[in-house]
């Protein structure tokens, strides 16, 4: 009696967790500025030096600090010359390096992606591209094609806008040694994305697109990208301590700064990763001053001293808008040419960002102010410290005029439990494992309060708090950022636009695939799998105490296959959370490990489909105790439901 209702505690509990499973928690966050913006209103001149100098100082001390960030370099351009370059923190903590504006090389990440961009539209200058021809047409010599998907065509005026449809990819564009470097043609010919939707429909970032762009301009030119942009952008800008060399040349190599990530209260030093495709930045390493002249080139109509990069218009043009993404919400910050509008307090700003694992960067232009601010972290933590940064910034010397909104206006009660749900980027994995990536780390779960606020949060980002600006447009509490909706023909929303990210598109995504689904079947699922593990370790030790008799061979059999079943699941899930905890590593070079996981995927899947129809045959031939066929039924059950959200995840293709 009593080993009878021990298994139906198992079974009640497992129902229980499968009916009612709280969601994973998603991981450690950062938190959010929470200054009131209408707490200053007049702003301060930025011609003082010495004033912004000690600001500046005390900001980035505090940062550093708080992010948990050994180094940075700030560099601040103002009508037409450097206004400030300055080091902060170290380089290397090892030697006690200093980081010094002029002299330590960052590696920067996508920031460098707008030297590609002035590359190609030096390429229209020329007449050698433009921007509305389909890039096909510009690699017919090239192993690289584009495929006919949809009618469209991809042109450069999507790849700059990051509109061309792609599916997100990493695949080859890192690797474990310099002289594993393939040149760019064969990779982007072998690591094809799939076009996922029309070109021109949607924003979603893409690290190929970029690289496309610079393999089109290099065809054109019949040279290679990283010669183009050294003679005709480097050289007559005086970058000369900017490049994508791999390893570092000799003389910039004891300038480098070292990538850090902070541990348990300690910092651990990383070696630098290698990257294949240079147009999309990864291997892009420079300087804070070096990159003030970029800078000073776009805020000066195309000129640095007495060489000229662009045209004015062309100047112009780059940093106009080239993307809306809101057509009912003009306002909403979208995309210019290359360059992504991160406009703040009513100012025109338009810029880029970059990451690396351990590198964090941004470089922004205030075009009608002619001030221009970049700045570059060795550490994770300058991910939202250059955020920060830029808004603080903004927010002193060019301040909101207006007070920000703060109470729900009459009907956002309901307006706003309209929007609930889970948003996921478009820029994702539609093909392969590496979705998980962008499930985990780019989906924003959005709820609504009593009172008609919204929150929104996602992996690595505390919750904030939005109020409704009006229907569809929502103002972060205490800020400017906004977040807008967009509506089908049935009035649902069906896509959210972050004001301060451009180069985005969130995706609503049915309740099944929400991460609260994900997370609540793939936990079940675990202590499912575990609980048959120690059933059936544990039932030869329960026969010995109780005497009870053997079972049958079909009985031992059908136990057997869902232990097996329930081992592969848990191993599979392990395999692939290590690869993903792993991503760069496994990008580079995929370990055994995930190889195995890749055949035993579809072992366990095997063996499911056995486990149903043994669950069929224990029934009908009333194997084992009531409990325990329930207990072997939901457990089966389990082993379906999660396959199928692994599915979702493509760690299971099917």
């Amino acid at each position: 009696m009593k080993h009878t209702s021990i298994h139906t505690v198992v079974v009640l509990v497992l129902v229980a967790i499968l009916v009612s499973a709280p969601a994973i928690a998603t991981g450690a966050t950062h938190p959010i500025r929470s200054t009131d913006r209408a707490e200053q209103i007049e702003p301060i001149d930025l011609s003082d030096r010495d004033e912004f100098e000690r600001w500046l100082d005390e900001t980035m001390s505090d940062q550093l600090e708080r992010h948990h960030v050994p180094g940075a370099a700030v560099v601040v351009v103002r009508d037409d010359a450097v206004f400030l370059a300055k080091g902060y923190g170290d380089a290397d903590l090892e030697s006690g390096r200093p980081v010094l504006a002029n002299e330590t090389v960052f590696s920067i990440g996508s920031t460098g992606k707008l030297v590609t961009w002035t590359a190609v539209m030096q390429g229209v200058e020329d007449g050698r591209l433009e921007l509305d021809r389909n890039v096909n047409e510009y690699v017919t010599d090239s192993a690289v094609t584009v495929p006919d998907t949809y009618p469209e065509p991809v042109t450069l005026e999507h790849l700059g806008t990051h509109s061309a449809g792609f599916e997100d990819t990493l695949d080859g564009m890192i690797v474990d040694e310099p002289g594993e470097i393939r040149p760019t043609e064969e990779i982007l010919a072998e690591h094809r994305p799939a076009r996922v939707r029309p070109p021109g429909e949607f924003v979603a970032y893409s690290n190929y697109g970029t690289a496309l762009a610079g393999h089109v301009l290099a065809e054109q030119y019949d040279t290679s990208f990283v010669e183009y942009v050294d003679g005709r952008i480097f050289t007559p800008l005086e970058m000369g301590d900017t490049t994508y060399a791999q390893p570092l040349p000799a003389r910039l190599e004891p300038r480098r700064a070292i990538g850090y990530t902070y541990q348990n209260g300690d910092y651990r030093a990383h070696p630098p990763l290698i990257w294949t495709l240079p147009p999309e930045g990864g291997s892009f390493r420079t300087t804070g001053t070096d990159m003030g002249r970029f800078m000073l080139a776009h805020l000066n109509e195309g000129t640095y001293g007495s060489e000229r990069i662009l045209e004015a218009e062309s100047v112009e043009d780059m940093h106009r808008r080239h993307f809306t993404k809101s057509r009912d919400v003009p306002e909403l910050n979208g995309m210019a040419y290359g360059f992504i509008e991160m406009d703040r307090n009513g100012e025109r700003i338009v810029g880029h960002w970059g990451d690396t694992p351990r590198f964090k960067s941004l470089l922004a232009l205030f075009p009608e102010r002619d001030v221009g601010l970049f700045v570059v972290y060795n550490a994770p933590g300058g991910a939202p410290a250059r955020f920060e940064l830029l808004d603080a910034f903004t927010d002193r010397y060019y301040p909101r005029s207006d007070a920000p909104l703060v109470d729900p206006p009459v009907g956002a009660v309901e307006r706003a439990a309209a929007l609930t749900g889970d948003y996921r980027s478009l820029t994702i994995s539609e093909s392969s494992w590496q979705r998980i990536l962008g499930v985990t780390t780019r989906t924003y779960t959005v709820r609504a309060t009593e009172d008609g606020y919204l929150t929104t949060r996602r992996l690595g980002e505390g919750t904030r708090r939005w109020v409704e600006r009006r229907p569809g447009v929502y103002e972060a509490v205490g800020g400017d950022e906004r977040l807008v909706f967009q509506f089908g023909e049935d009035g649902r929303a069906t896509h959210l636009f972050r004001g301060a990210f451009g180069p985005a598109t969130y995706e609503r995504v049915p309740w099944y695939e929400s991460l609260t689904v994900l997370q609540s079947i793939l936990a079940t699922g675990v202590m499912g799998f575990v609980s048959v593990l120690l059933l059936w370790i544990g039932a030869p030790i329960r026969r010995r105490v109780r005497d009870h008799t053997a079972p049958t061979d079909r009985e031992r059999l059908a136990r057997g296959l869902l232990g097996v079943v329930s081992l592969l699941w848990l191993v599979v899930l392990v395999i692939f959370l290590f690869a993903w905890i792993n991503l760069n590593s496994e990008v580079a070079s995929p370990s055994l490990a995930l190889q195995t996981g890749k055949v035993l995927r579809y072992v366990a899947l095997l063996g499911t489909v056995g486990a149903v129809v043994a669950t069929g045959v224990a029934w009908r031939e009333g194997y084992w105790t009531l409990p325990l066929r329930l207990h072997y039924a939901v457990v089966t059950l389990l082993a379906v439901l999660f396959a199928w959200q692994l599915s979702l995840l493509r760690i299971l293709p099917l």
